[in-house]
C-alpha cells in the first residue's frame, strides 16, 4: 500500500496519503488517537529509515511518552507486550540496523560498485561528442577505520582488539615515583625495568 507524505498549502500541516484518502497532521500534542491501520504502516516507514522516537513523535504531532505508551499494553496475564504498533517500530528499527551493520560489513571486507563510463571521441575539429557509454566494475577497498570500529565493538569482552590497553605497573609502594623523579625517560624506563625485574625475582 503506497504511502504518500505532502504538506497542506494552507495551513502547512503534515498530510498523508493512506490508502484511499488524506490524514491530516494534528496542531497540537496530544490530539492524536491511535489507530493501528493508519499509525502502523507510517510508524515502520519512519523507523525503517533510522527515525528515533522523537523525531517519529515529532513527525505524528504528540509527545514521546504518547509514542512509548502506544508500544506496549497490558494483557490477561498482567504482563507487559508489544502491541502492533510496538511491533512494527521493532520491525522497522531491526532492519534498519541490519542494513547498516551490511553497510559496515561491505565497507570492513571491501565491495564492487559498478559505475557507468562515458566514451568520448574528438571530431576534425577537435569537439568532443559521446561516442557511447559502458558499465564498468570497480573494487573499493576495505576502509582501516570501519575494520578498527568493526573490531572494536565485536571483541568488548575478551578485550582482544581494544585500542586502549590498561597496564598495571604499581608495585604496592612509591618505588616507580621514586625511580622516574628528575630522571630522563631512557633512565627512569631503565630503572623502571630493573626495579620491576627485581621484584620478580623475589617473587
Amino acid at each position: 500500500m503506497p504511502i504518500i507524505y505532502g504538506r497542506h498549502l494552507n495551513t502547512g500541516r503534515l498530510i498523508i496519503w493512506l490508502g484511499n484518502r488524506w490524514f491530516m497532521q494534528k496542531r497540537k500534542y496530544g490530539e492524536y488517537k491511535y489507530d493501528p491501520k493508519y499509525h502502523d504502516p507510517w510508524v515502520f516507514s519512519l523507523a525503517i529509515k533510522g527515525a528515533t522516537d522523537e523525531e517519529i513523535a515529532e513527525a505524528f504531532g504528540v509527545h514521546r511518552r504518547t509514542i512509548i505508551r502506544w508500544q506496549t499494553r497490558t494483557n490477561e496475564k498482567g504482563e507487559r507486550v508489544l502491541t502492533s504498533f510496538g511491533e512494527a517500530i521493532r520491525i522497522g528499527k531491526s532492519q534498519a540496523d541490519a542494513q547498516v551493520v551490511k553497510k559496515l560489513y561491505e565497507r570492513c571486507v571491501g565491495y564492487e560498485v559498478k559505475e557507468a563510463q562515458q566514451e568520448i571521441e574528438y571530431d576534425n575539429n577537435g569537439a568532443p561528442r559521446i561516442r557511447g557509454a559502458r558499465t564498468i566494475s570497480k573494487h573499493v577497498p576495505p576502509d582501516i577505520v570501519a575494520i578498527i570500529y568493526w573490531l572494536n565493538n565485536r571483541s568488548r569482552k575478551t578485550g582482544e582488539w581494544k585500542q586502549k590497553q590498561d597496564i598495571d605497573v604499581s608495585f604496592g609502594d612509591d618505588s616507580i615515583r621514586t625511580a622516574v623523579r628528575e630522571l630522563t625517560l631512557d633512565e627512569a624506563r631503565a630503572k623502571l625495568a630493573a626495579i620491576r625485574s627485581m621484584r620478580e625475582s623475589n617473587e
